[in-house]
């Protein structure tokens, strides 16, 4: 009962704690990285658009290292598919040891959740991404994708003015969420993606 109860402060302190934060350090064991508590906290992280940094502690007690970091990102690219790249740094809080790198990965990954893309360039990197690879038909016409623009930061926020927004795919969605990730440099941050008749 108390366990209880003190499992259920513990989960509000931690949604309160993130709701209102910008940067999210999520400190895991080396020994048990990643269990499923920690991928339903980074998930939220990632749903309420906040920068995510992962922090693998106690790394000065792993043998086989490059083991171990692959088996972290295979995790996350399971688990966390919708974010690539997410950041991820080693330490030894006992040692102290890569302390500073995980300061340097939060203010690198604050910066890129605060990139703004100027609209003229999104449409010209827009009219080139639908023509490369063209949305679907609907009823036999084109859905066109006709103008777009970065309505917000903190994570990136894009608006997409299309023909008809209902009938654009999610895998559509994703192509154009992945592109703006590569073509941009936004790794590792959410990126929103709106649709607007």
């Amino acid at each position: 009962r108390i366990e209880a109860k003190l499992e259920k402060m513990a989960v509000e302190d931690t949604l309160r704690a993130i709701r209102l934060s910008q940067i999210v350090y999520l400190l895991v064991d080396a020994q048990a990285p990643l269990e499923k508590q920690d991928i339903q906290i980074a998930d939220l992280v990632i749903r309420e658009g906040r920068v995510l940094v992962i922090a693998i502690n106690k790394w000065d007690t792993v043998a086989d290292r490059q083991e171990k970091l692959d088996e972290v990102k295979g995790i996350l690219k399971n688990s966390l598919a919708q974010i690539a790249d997410i950041p991820c740094v080693t330490l030894s809080a006992l040692r102290e040891q890569n302390l500073d790198r995980l300061m340097d990965a939060g203010i690198e990954a604050y910066k890129i959740w605060n990139k703004r893309v100027s609209t003229g360039k999104l449409n010209r990197w827009l009219e080139h991404k639908t023509s490369q690879y063209p949305p679907p038909l609907v009823s036999n016409r084109p859905n066109r994708l006709r103008f777009m623009s970065q309505i917000n930061t903190r994570p990136p926020t894009f608006a997409v003015w299309v023909s008809k927004p209902d009938d654009l795919p999610d895998t559509y969605k994703r192509y154009l969420i992945n592109a703006l990730r590569q073509d941009y440099g936004l790794h590792g941050v959410p990126i929103r993606l709106m649709l607007r008749k």
